[in-house]
């Protein structure tokens, strides 16, 4: 009895005409999506390998070991589900050659947030009269006159109801996969194909239509519940979320901490290093003073013919870059303790907002949707934890290609041009999916809980429903 109810509900919404205009608006909307998102896809690539081959060509002519920090600065390549889901922004520090302003003040529609917006709200739409609708037309008496159990009634009207959505949402998505596969040559994998499926079965959500409609007697005023609850959980609660969140965990902002720590890096670091370079001719190498207004041939050609002088100026060298080394690494850390204690406080406000926002269903969606397509806030953390451990391997490389050019020319300074072009190169490895799952089955278990409550709802309402 329960698949006949199934077939029923089926039937009904196959032949509504709002099925019908489901179905062309997702597969419109879809596809259109993925066309646009595809398009933007290629060219962020494109953009993304001229940014490498440009800073790799200024590396190979400009490189020195007192700058290589700044100009060996990570991008982030776009990732290959994006045609998809668009996830966070992945290069927000940096602008594209061709800067369009326009899509910042248009919202981005991709998959994920055609399920989260239209998907929710088509639910609702389809929803709220599966209870109310039946009992005005005389249905629902009549069903029940047969000793059918209520819990069949509304278990079969949600399976029908769920296998509604799935359809043409699920066409739409394979029309997108076939354009992704053929037209825009990005080549499909078994992978990519279990990161579609995780998508799928988070996707829909009909519990919370099927609540109001059971605690409502006309669908009018179901529909009217229905959506204030919608507005409430898709609309207010993910969006003022990280505004409730900065004003309760207060922090500074990104641009004021990268200022002070740049100036701190930088400016007063060089004003120190010049001060204290001035004290060393003053002091211990007041004999070789006159080599400040030497120019570098002449120096050269000095420690050449001067085997003493050679000697005399390696031990300036030394203590030199000593004192320099010394300066930057107490520098870095001043710079290293303002940065983390600023991280810790962001982390702690992000979490803070994290915990907000999962009081909607919508966001717990979004945030398993975009960790499973390695574009959310779990793949920033580690994007970041790999840049760190590159650029710690970069510094590493750089000293030691500094110290043998140093052995060839005591006169070799941190401003001398340095040949990197044998440097390591940094490439960024995506999580396995096995661990893109573990980090999404929060929210996926919080999303279950949701559908599980209004589900549990509808069926106790259901039970003590009124249906004269």
């Amino acid at each position: 009895m329960l698949w006949v109810l199934v077939r029923k509900e089926l039937l009904d919404n196959l032949l509504n005409m709002r099925f019908i205009g489901l179905c062309v608006v997702a597969i419109v909307l879809i596809v259109s999506s993925i066309v646009v998102l595809t398009g933007q896809y290629q060219e962020e690539l494109a953009d993304y390998h001229n940014r490498v081959n440009t800073q790799d060509a200024f590396i190979d002519q400009y490189g020195h070991s007192n700058r290589i920090g700044w100009m060996s600065s990570q991008f982030r390549e776009p990732s290959r589900y994006q045609p998809l889901v668009v996830g966070t922004d992945r290069d927000a520090a940096q602008e594209n050659f061709v800067n369009n302003p326009v899509p910042v003040f248009l919202s981005k529609l991709d998959f994920v947030a055609i399920v989260s917006i239209i998907m929710s709200l088509v639910a609702v739409l389809l929803a709220h009269s599966a209870i109310t609708g039946e009992r005005e037309d005389g249905l629902l008496k009549l069903m029940l006159s047969s000793s059918l159990p209520r819990t069949t009634v509304v278990v079969g009207k949600f399976i029908g109801g769920v296998i509604t959505l799935i359809v043409p949402f699920t066409l739409g998505l394979l029309v997108g996969l076939l354009y992704i596969a053929v037209a825009a040559g990005i080549e499909l994998q078994s992978l990519d194909y279990g990161i579609f499926a995780i998508l799928l079965l988070i996707a829909y959500v009909y519990a919370l239509g099927l609540f109001f409609s059971a605690r409502s007697h006309t669908s009018n005023v179901a529909v009217l519940k229905s959506l204030f609850a919608w507005v409430v959980l898709v609309l207010v609660l993910p969006n003022i979320s990280p505004f409730l969140a900065a004003q309760i965990y207060r922090i500074p902002s990104v641009a004021k901490i990268q200022r002070e720590t740049n100036r701190i890096k930088s400016d007063d670091r060089d004003d120190i290093i010049r001060k204290q370079w001035q004290q060393m001719f003053q002091t211990a190498f007041s004999d070789l003073a006159f080599t400040r207004s030497m120019t570098k041939s002449d120096l050269e050609k000095r420690i050449e013919s001067d085997g003493a002088f050679r000697e005399r100026y390696a031990q300036y060298q030394r203590a030199f870059e000593e004192l320099a080394r010394d300066v930057n690494i107490e520098q870095r850390r001043i710079a290293d303790a303002i940065r983390e204690s600023f991280e810790n406080q962001s982390h702690h406000q992000e979490v803070l907002a994290t915990v907000l926002a999962s009081l909607s269903p919508l966001s717990n969606f979004v945030f398993a949707a975009t960790d499973a397509a390695d574009v959310g806030l779990q793949s920033d953390a580690e994007w970041g934890a790999q840049a760190g451990r590159y650029q710690r391997t970069l510094r590493e490389y750089a000293d030691r290609r500094y110290n043998e050019e140093k052995l060839k020319n005591p006169a070799f300074d941190f401003n001398d041009y340095l040949d990197l072009r044998a440097r390591p190169r940094f490439q960024f490895q995506p999580p396995p999916l096995s661990t893109r799952i573990e980090d999404i089955l929060t929210p996926l278990g919080v999303l279950a809980i949701f559908n599980l409550l209004f589900f549990a709802g509808a069926y106790v309402s259901f039970l003590r429903y009124d249906v004269r």
